[in-house]
């Protein structure tokens, strides 16, 4: 029997067994493929008598080299690319960089409390509690300071100019 008669034959049988070790699909096709790339280059030096539970073992240790090679091989993002937002144009960045520039202009015409309030908060994500524990502060007072804040930031964005 030829390599393409033997394709032919258990190409969806090794597939599947493939797909069931792996569990993922592209993988199991790149491992059937390397499958056959072995069985053709082994069965002119020896025949097997079975041929289905032969490519079935040859699957199976095609899958368990692969799995050794990739314990091996651990790939890292460097740390200078961490910093480097996905799919954002140099102008997004820069407009955005601008706003938060703006907002910290704006935030520092606030009262110390509700700057604080705010920061806490809206931007380092503490929640109510939290950030009353923080600034030793009543629940409703820290809600009440961030919302008279966030009133004053809206005036200054409506202003449209920062105040020196």
């Amino acid at each position: 029997m030829d390599i393409q008669q033997l394709y032919k034959l258990y190409i969806h049988d090794v597939y599947r067994y493939l797909l069931s070790l792996c569990k993922d699909e592209s993988l199991a096709e790149d491992l059937t493929q390397d499958t056959f790339i072995k069985a053709y280059t082994a069965i002119e030096k020896s025949p097997p008598e079975s041929m289905k539970p032969w490519l079935l073992k040859i699957a199976y240790h095609t899958f368990i080299d692969y799995m050794r090679r990739s314990k091996r091989i651990h790939l890292e993002e460097p740390d200078y690319f961490s910093f480097l937002p996905a799919g954002e144009r140099t102008e997004e960045l820069a407009h955005k960089e601008f706003e938060k520039e703006e907002l910290y202009d704006m935030l520092k015409q606030l009262k110390p409390i509700q700057r604080e309030a705010i920061l806490l908060c809206d931007i380092q994500g503490y929640s109510y509690k939290e950030a009353a524990s923080k600034l030793l502060l009543n629940e409703n007072t820290l809600k009440t300071h961030i919302f008279r804040g966030r009133g004053k930031l809206r005036q200054l964005y409506k202003k449209g100019s920062v105040l020196e």
